[in-house]
């Protein structure tokens, strides 16, 4: 075949079997898929087809297919790589569910050690939550007839995309990812009931999904564990609350429920065991952690939790007046009603475009009545509801500590106040606004019931401690670092940890202060400022390709790479991050729990490890006294 022609017998079967897709039964479908691989390989195969056939590997996308297609029209490349793609899958992995058969692949990681696994994506786990189920709990699968494949992953939830700014998602977007080292074998019995890590991604409860864009599986999978990764709905389709039976809100939180849910029915058939799952997340994603550790309605779906730099009662997780909210949303898309049944009318039938583009105008809006909400831009977030069958969360978190009896970690990065420059970037008013309005980075629980004058001084101590006689401006920026690091994430898991209950479980306690090339959130954003920055910590635990290509075996990022998977897989596997026989454990460090309120110890996770006592222990100091002289006001 020639090299100039060699793409165009290829488009006619691909053609084929597009066309197949829709008019041909599957048997016929495979007829046609099996006689168009034949006439290929009868073909002469030139220098062009074989340097494209080397491309298309099971563990190289398709991007990089799409290299060698350069000289192709879009739409001839496209159609080109969906066939050899199903032809190369088309006997790949199967797995049998509750519901139906999954077809998934065989991939290999993109780590130095170059580990296989199985990989099954897009995997639908509730019906579309689309005109009449929008703003309800996620409703359950029919089960299917034949074989699905779960080759590619499904549409991401409605949101505005982080690094353009631009629209992205479908609400027909309940969909899993799941990675297996290993796969039960029926006709030898063997199942390897691997530890389960079921991943919730943050992104303020607005943005981002389970993808493996940001979240690639090959670290993880690579230690042994099987994990999953999921997608549910964030803004207002997902946390919109009417703080009535019809719009309770937390639907995002029972999408969760859902999948764990899934989970617990069907892991095993992916290798999994169902008796040890961990749940894990990152900021929003950690907070929605903590909240199933509170939750009645997640009670039994899972064994461990790690919830990194979130937590339940973190002043920025859980909403006041949603009701407001949603009515200021519905002003925002030109609905001015004060009827509920009105208001939700109109918000079923508005595109979900313009509900994602009105959240963000909502996000972006500032003015003298803004509080620690507007100013870190998080306008839908889980609520207390009112009680119901439905219910996910009824009780205040506080009330409701300290929650599930299942060995618990958690953290914080020595700088996460950093991700404050996103802001900044999008909102260039807000040091300026913030140096006006300085009470409004004060935790309200300490102005509760204040006059004019205590909340004063109380706000006056906050700047003076912070920054002294200095404005809030761009010379001050690692105060206002420190002082958001405090507010936001610190002082609430240090509460949540001293909180006396009856947990018997350990709890480990991180600081994460390591600033190297797989900073995650710091180098997607461009951000240069020196330290830990909010989001960093993932590059260490997941395959990003963009960063991880510039690094040799040797560099110290990789080195504290794999402590921490093997840290967190461990934890998965034993309960223990550190436990007491590992033969083959690169760890040489003894991770302890906390096991004492008044000093609290912590591992301080750099390019070297050590154990240590009471994090930022002035500022914590300050905190504390603060608390104990005016919160009971």
């Amino acid at each position: 075949m020639r090299a100039g022609r060699w793409w165009r017998a290829a488009l006619v079967c691909a053609c084929a079997l597009a066309l197949g897709a829709h008019a041909l039964p599957p048997a016929a479908l495979g007829d046609v898929i099996a006689n168009a691989a034949t006439h290929l390989n009868t073909m002469k195969v030139t220098g062009a087809w074989r340097r494209l056939s080397s491309t298309v590997s099971e563990s190289v996308g398709l991007k990089h297919a799409l290299r060698r297609l350069q000289a192709v029209p879009a739409r001839a490349a496209r159609l080109v790589h969906a066939l050899v793609d199903r032809m190369r899958v088309g006997g790949g992995p199967v797995v049998r569910t509750q519901l139906g058969e999954l077809r998934g692949r065989r991939l290999i990681t993109r780590t130095n050690n170059q580990t296989p696994y199985y990989s099954f994506k897009g995997i639908r786990y509730a019906q579309p939550p689309r005109g009449a189920l929008r703003f309800r709990p996620p409703a359950p699968l029919e089960p299917w007839l034949g074989v699905r494949d779960a080759l590619e992953e499904g549409a991401v939830c409605p949101h505005r995309f982080m690094l353009f700014d631009t629209y992205k998602g479908d609400e027909d977007c309940l969909y899993l990812n799941v990675y297996s080292p290993a796969l039960p074998d029926t006709l030898t019995g063997y199942n390897p009931k691997l530890a389960v890590m079921v991943w919730i991604h943050g992104g303020a409860f607005a943005v981002g999904s389970g993808n493996s864009f940001l979240y690639g599986p090959d670290h993880l999978v690579g230690a042994g564990v099987v994990l999953v990764t999921l997608n549910y709905r964030l803004g207002a389709l997902g946390f919109l609350s009417l703080e009535n039976d019809e719009v309770a809100g937390n639907m995002g939180l029972k999408d969760q429920v859902m999948a764990l849910k899934w989970v617990r029915d069907n892991i095993e058939f992916f290798g999994g065991d169902p008796g040890r799952v961990t749940l894990f997340g990152e900021s929003a994603g950690a907070a929605s952690v903590h909240l199933h550790m509170l939750s009645p309605a997640s009670k039994g779906l899972f064994h461990g939790a790690i919830a990194e730099s979130g937590v339940a009662i973190s002043p920025w997780a859980l909403a006041a007046a949603p009701r407001d909210r949603a009515f200021a949303l519905g002003r925002e898309l030109g609905i001015d009603t004060n009827s509920t049944a009105e208001l939700l009318g109109y918000l079923r039938a508005t595109p979900s475009e313009l509900l994602v583009k009105a959240g963000a105008r909502l996000a972006g809006a500032s003015g003298p009545a803004a509080d620690l909400h507007s100013t870190v831009a998080l306008p839908f977030v889980p609520v207390v509801e009112p009680p119901g069958p439905d219910a996910f969360l009824t009780t205040a978190p506080r009330d409701a500590l300290p929650g599930a009896d299942v060995p618990f970690m958690t953290g914080y990065n020595a700088k996460e106040g950093i991700i404050l420059f996103r802001r900044l970037q999008r909102y260039p008013k807000l040091l300026s606004e913030l140096d006006r309005e300085f009470r409004r980075v004060v935790p309200p629980e300490l102005l509760a019931g204040a006059d004019e004058t205590l909340a004063s001084n109380v706000t006056d101590l906050v700047r003076s401690f912070y920054f002294q006689d200095r404005p809030v401006d761009t010379r001050n920026l690692d105060s206002l670092i420190d002082l958001f690091t405090d507010v936001m994430f610190l002082r609430p898991v240090l509460e949540t940890l001293r909180r006396p209950g009856a947990r018997r479980s350990p709890t480990y306690f991180y600081r994460f202060a390591f600033d190297g090339a797989l900073g995650l959130f710091k180098r997607m954003l461009g951000i240069t400022h020196p330290g830990a920055c909010h989001g960093d910590e993932m590059g260490y635990l997941f395959y990003f390709s963009r960063l991880n290509y510039r690094l040799d075996d040797g560099s110290p990022e990789l080195a504290v790479s794999r402590r921490m998977v093997q840290m967190w897989t461990n934890f998965a596997k034993t309960g223990n991050p550190t436990p007491p026989v590992d033969y083959e454990s690169i760890v040489d460090f003894k991770w302890l729990p906390v096991n004492d309120t008044s000093t609290v110890r912590y591992l301080n996770i750099d390019a070297n490890v050590t154990m240590e006592e009471d994090p930022d222990g002035a500022r914590v100091q300050f905190w504390d006294w603060l608390y104990d002289t005016f919160a009971k006001h």
